[in-house]
């Protein structure tokens, strides 16, 4: 099988560091390229892509974080620097594991608020200070994801959210962290699985609401443009509306979401939503909630949870509309919606 293997101290000309701030550095007596605080998160991608053949290949790297507070991983499948896939992991704390993160980058922001939990997060043994390896088994739709010396995958994620798995590599960090020998290894392909893409009809009988009109972004306090402008969006497979994958973020701008449905009958519900960072929610016409959400330790995380919030809701017999404004504070970590209305069906 073919390998490719860069020590990224001394062949940084192979890539492209962007604003990354990657520069050499030495980490218990080993060469390696070092990221400090990276606060746009940007990769440091390898300048071209790999050569055919690579359609399935493993990829993997020596990770190291100096402190208990770091974040390192790898890039696949780069269309450009603000969008690709990653995986990365976080040192463990107090002698406890660490995590693994699947977080693609959309339109220049991470989206780990938004996939969240144990389809996209798993524990793994990664110690401050130590350097452990971070391997994956990239297929053309997914990727299973070892840390250490498992024997087995501690995450395999079944539906790459930007699709095919093809584009440039590269190796990305976030606060103080090290990565050393990148290897690229092309493999075998494996048995196909079935998709988890999302489920609309599934999720729609689970209560949620699946289909939104989102407008252009427009500065917090003003008002969007005339609906017959707005586009179509289908929530995520984990039903959330993910605002990243339709607009880039930033500070203090939003977008409004519009939903419509009709009912045979007057119903009551418990209409219940999470979201990141900031929300106005309106329910035929009357404001029915306000309230922010965002990375705010130890007290809050900005993570998108559907169960987060909740209001009790009379329905009306006919049409029925919910209205939502969502504002990016943060920019980076991830903008979005989900609600469950707890009618079924809803938003088919």
């Amino acid at each position: 099988m073919t390998e490719l293997v860069w020590e990224l101290s001394e062949e940084r000309n192979d890539f492209d560091l962007g604003d990354s701030g990657a520069c050499p550095g030495i980490w218990r007596d080993r060469k390696a390229l070092y990221f400090d605080k990276n606060e746009r998160a940007v990769p440091a991608l390898l300048r071209d892509e790999l050569a055919p053949g690579f359609d399935c290949f493993r990829l993997e790297a020596e990770i190291a974080c100096p402190g208990p507070y770091g974040f390192v991983g790898l890039a696949f499948g780069a269309r450009d620097a603000g969008n690709y896939e990653l995986v990365y992991v976080s040192p463990g704390i107090d002698g406890g594991l660490g995590e693994i993160q699947y977080d693609p980058i959309m339109n220049g922001s991470s989206t780990w608020q938004i996939y969240n939990g144990p389809r996209y997060q798993a524990p793994a043994p990664f110690r401050p200070g130590e350097w452990t390896r971070l391997a994956l088994e990239i297929q053309p739709d997914r990727v299973a994801i070892r840390v250490g010396e498992a024997a087995e995958p501690q995450l395999v994620i079944s539906s790459l959210q930007h699709g095919r798995a093809a584009g440039r590599i590269g190796v990305w960090g976030y606060l103080p962290g090290y990565v050393r020998n990148l290897r690229a290894e092309a493999m075998q392909p494996a048995a196909s699985a079935r998709s988890e893409a999302a489920d609309l009809k599934r999720l729609a009988a689970d209560g949620f609401v699946t289909e939104w009109s989102v407008s252009k972004p427009y500065p917090l306090g003003e008002w969007p443009e005339p609906e017959d402008r707005w586009v179509r969006a289908s929530v995520e497979e984990n039903g959330t509306l993910n605002v990243n994958r339709l607009h880039a973020s930033a500070r203090d701008i939003s977008v409004q979401a519009c939903c419509a449905f009709q009912l045979p009958e007057a119903q009551e519900t418990r209409l219940t939503f999470g979201f990141s960072d900031a929300l106005r929610l309106w329910v035929n016409g009357e404001e029915v909630y306000r309230g922010e959400w965002g990375w705010g330790p130890p007290d809050s995380d900005g993570r998108i949870r559907p169960d987060f919030a909740g209001v009790p809701v009379l329905w009306r017999a006919g049409e029925n509309t919910s209205r939502a404004e969502i504002t990016s504070r943060e920019v980076m970590f991830g903008w979005g919606l989900s609600m469950r209305s707890g009618l079924a069906f809803v938003g088919e």
